[in-house]
């Protein structure tokens, strides 16, 4: 039996499905960015990648063709998921910097609130994506729901899971 803390089976897991089948998610991964240059097929090509990230943990590797299925599938699911991000990303930097304007300590208790609210709703972006791959009924305020209770739930894996893959990107 593996005596490994959950969080560290995760990542290792990740680790072992990323080496079977590097090639093909390098690839996806490079068109992901290119899909991102033209900005009308970023969104969709994100959930298409999340798409193809959730095969694989079924062992059903997908590659290329995996990524423009689930863009297809999803495409206008990632542009409202988009636009949501969108407007959650405006208000709270909209509030935080009103907020900084005032020099009282309650306006700078009151940014660092927003500030708190935006890094959270960025961590709840990584349990929400795969969430609503699983659902049956596809629900965004589920995924989103489930989401923010997973990360509420379980702080220690959700920061462990956060910074590697923020080591990952750094790299």
């Amino acid at each position: 039996m593996d005596t490994r803390p959950p969080h560290f089976r995760v990542i290792g897991q990740a680790f072992l499905d990323w080496w079977d089948d590097w090639v093909q998610m390098t690839v996806v991964s490079v068109i992901w960015i290119l899909c991102w240059l033209t900005i009308v097929l970023g969104p969709p090509a994100t959930l298409g990648l999340v798409y193809v990230g959730h095969r694989l943990t079924y062992g059903d590797s997908q590659g290329g063709s995996g990524l423009l299925a689930g863009g297809r599938q999803y495409f206008l699911t990632a542009w409202r998921w988009m636009g949501l991000n969108l407007l959650v990303a405006i208000i709270i930097a909209v509030d935080v910097r009103f907020y900084g304007q005032f020099d009282t300590p309650l306006s700078f208790l009151v940014q660092w609130v927003f500030v708190f609210a935006g890094i959270l709703w960025g961590v709840v972006q990584f349990y929400a994506l795969p969430y609503l791959m699983e659902q049956d009924e596809k629900s965004w305020r589920l995924a989103l729901r489930n989401g923010l209770f997973t990360a509420l739930a379980a702080p220690g894996y959700t920061l462990v899971i956060v910074a590697a893959a923020a080591l990952i990107v750094a790299v």
